[in-house]
């Protein structure tokens, strides 16, 4: 069954509606909660730093990473997302009105 653009518009944009923190390694990702990342950044913080980080992620996953394997921590809030969302439809506006002028030469 195919979708049409304006059911999909009518769509939620978002079915997590939270906020999170993508913690990314060089092989996958995971989203966090806020009490997550505080609990792997402390770990990340500590000297010597310890071979292992243990975290749940929000789908309830237990997780055991090699510390030096996280390659970042970055916040995802809703109001993020959709600003974002906001700035690539202008962004795609713009294009599109680029695009229509050069074709009136």
């Amino acid at each position: 069954m195919s979708t049409t653009t304006k059911e999909r518009k009518e769509e939620p944009v978002s079915p997590l509606g939270i906020d999170y923190f993508l913690l990314e390694t060089r092989s996958s990702s995971w989203m966090i909660s806020t009490v997550m990342v505080r609990h792997v950044e402390s770990r990340l913080d500590l000297e010597p730093r310890p071979a292992w980080i243990v975290f749940v992620d929000l789908a309830g996953a237990r997780v055991r990473i090699r510390s030096q394997d996280v390659e970042s921590l970055s916040q995802s809030t809703s109001e993020q997302r959709s600003k974002y969302r906001a700035f690539c439809r202008g962004f795609n506006r713009e294009k599109t009105a680029d695009r229509d002028w050069a074709e009136d030469e």
